[in-house]
């Protein structure tokens, strides 16, 4: 494999996950399968992997910026891992095509919804005894589910959960995701390294492009408007729901 453009690829993914707050994979992935011709399984190893490396470096920044919520780090990282875990499980044994297809149509409502949704109503951090542990649950088990089948980061869902359903602002939604996928990817990682999947000597040099490309979007991602973060969640909303569309269809 061509080192440079491996770590080209790698920092792209890398600027958006951590710009945005969702770990990359949903650039690494397609990446990986189109110009390197690499096995959907063996890509989504790698993304998790990298995930992992990206929220490393860009929950530090939004950790300094104040604008993670550690409770509900906390709770969502218990019940994402444990979807992760299933997630890679099952993903050995079923198509991805039903999810991916289900999965657009709920990027489609989560993109109007997110433009549709006014400012003035995400000031308000709720608690997390106001929210419910069920909710939280099940969002988050959800999440690490579709993360590791798809190796796409639980931060597609768990944005639009933050900002839509418990009414965080989008900065702290994004601060508290980027922390949280990092865990979720950890979980889902140690399942297919143990399945043989994970290629370690591929790994590193990918590792070391998302940290870096993490690094720098996740400085952009604190100092750029929350109107501009709504506008480019939303067109990545949309490419990743006509890609999941395209492949689930063919």
């Amino acid at each position: 494999m061509n080192i440079f453009l491996i770590l080209s690829g790698a920092i792209a993914a890398g600027l958006v996950g951590g710009f945005l707050g969702i770990g990359g994979g949903v650039v690494l992935v397609p990446f990986l399968t189109i110009v390197f011709q690499m096995p959907i399984h063996h890509a989504v190893a790698l993304s998790l992997a990298t995930i992992m490396a990206n929220s490393l470096t860009s929950s530090t920044e939004y950790l300094q910026g104040g604008m993670v919520d550690i409770k509900m780090v906390i709770m969502l990282s218990i019940y994402a891992s444990i979807g992760a875990v299933a997630g890679s499980i099952i993903g050995y044994y079923i198509s991805p095509r039903v999810i991916q297809v289900a999965f657009a149509i709920l990027l489609v409502y989560t993109t109007i919804a997110i433009l549709t949704k006014s400012e003035k109503k995400s000031i308000r951090q709720r608690g997390l005894e106001e929210i419910g542990v069920i909710k939280i649950a099940s969002i988050a088990i959800l999440s690490g589910i579709i993360s590791s089948l798809l190796g796409v980061g639980g931060g597609v869902l768990i944005i639009p959960a933050l900002y839509l359903i418990f009414d965080y602002p989008l900065d702290l939604a994004k601060g508290t995701s980027a922390f949280t996928i990092g865990i979720i990817a950890t979980a889902g990682s140690i399942v297919y390294l143990v399945h043989g999947t994970l290629s370690v000597e591929c790994a590193g040099p990918i590792m070391l492009g998302t940290m870096a490309g993490g690094w720098l979007g996740s400085k952009l991602g604190i100092r750029t408007k929350s109107g501009y973060s709504k506008a480019a969640f939303s067109l990545l909303l949309i490419y990743l729901a006509v890609k999941m569309i395209w492949h689930g269809a063919v």
